[in-house]
């Protein structure tokens, strides 16, 4: 009667997984965590209690906190692909670095998803406007400008 609780040994992968996952938690968790709070403060700053009825607000929130606890998440899985001993060493190979590709191209998506559901937007008027819908009306101004 064996127990059925993961084994989270991953022996001497630990020699590369380790090294890349200090790399990429440093690069990406760094970015995200400065866009999430800045602009976390920009939308204290800008504040109107109008924004609890705005889903883009939520999808906003939502997303930050997507961007920031996913690669931890990811590399988990990640390290939890190598240590099951029921899966080939080529299934092992491809589901890390499906994880790994996964952290890296994370921050290309969450900006492009932070950048057009900031709910508290300026128009070209300089007139505050708070965004219903994500994307809707289109940001005006350039990528990854509040």
């Amino acid at each position: 009667m064996g127990s059925r609780e993961p084994k989270w040994r991953i022996g001497w992968n630990w020699l590369w997984f380790g090294p890349v996952c200090l790399v990429l938690l440093y690069f990406v968790e760094i970015h995200t965590m400065r866009l999430g709070l800045m602009t976390i403060r920009l939308a204290i700053k800008r504040w109107s209690w109008v924004g609890l009825f705005s889903p883009s607000a939520y999808f906003y929130l939502s997303t930050v906190l997507f961007s920031v606890s996913f690669p931890f998440r990811a590399l988990l899985f990640a390290m939890g692909s190598l240590a099951n001993d029921q899966l080939t060493t080529k299934h092992r190979g491809v589901l890390t670095a499906i994880a790994i590709a996964g952290v890296i191209l994370l921050p290309f998506v969450t900006d492009t998803l932070i950048w057009g559901s900031f709910p508290f937007q300026f128009d070209d008027a300089g007139i505050g406007r708070l965004r219903l819908i994500p994307f809707l009306p289109w940001p005006s101004g350039g990528y990854m400008t509040f």
